[in-house]
């Protein structure tokens, strides 16, 4: 249920491009989690780079409220910046497995698996 991507560049490279590639897919850039700077500050230590971004497509997220709210976990998107293992990597909903068998209007579907593929376009460039 989750599709990962490992990255050619650094996580803090990402950070730094996500909102600007986001918004060419038509995406708002909602909120930033710097889990790896705001969990330490808190007194946690956090041994590793790991940052959230949640991301909306308005349009599509109004639909979905107004015919499923009960998808409304799925809101905003998210994407997850991190470090494993020396690597980096990013993450999302694997959108297309979670619609595979759920009831759907079907434009509505054609719709959220655009997006997720615009999404998923976009980390394969990373």
């Amino acid at each position: 249920m989750i599709y990962t991507v490992e990255i050619k560049t650094s996580c803090e490279d990402i950070e730094k491009r996500i909102e600007k590639e986001a918004k060419a897919f038509g995406l708002m850039m909602k909120k930033h989690y710097p889990f790896s700077k705001n969990l330490p500050e808190a007194g946690f230590d956090i041994n590793t780079h790991v940052s959230v971004f949640e991301l909306c497509k308005a349009p599509i997220a109004a639909k979905v409220l107004n015919t499923h709210p009960e998808l409304s976990l799925l809101l905003p998107c998210r994407i997850s910046v991190y470090e494993k293992e020396g690597k980096g990597y990013v993450s999302t909903h694997n959108l297309a497995s979670i619609f595979e068998n759920l009831e759907c209007e079907a434009e509505l579907k054609k719709e959220i698996l655009g997006l997720y593929k615009n999404i998923t376009d976009m980390m394969k460039n990373w």
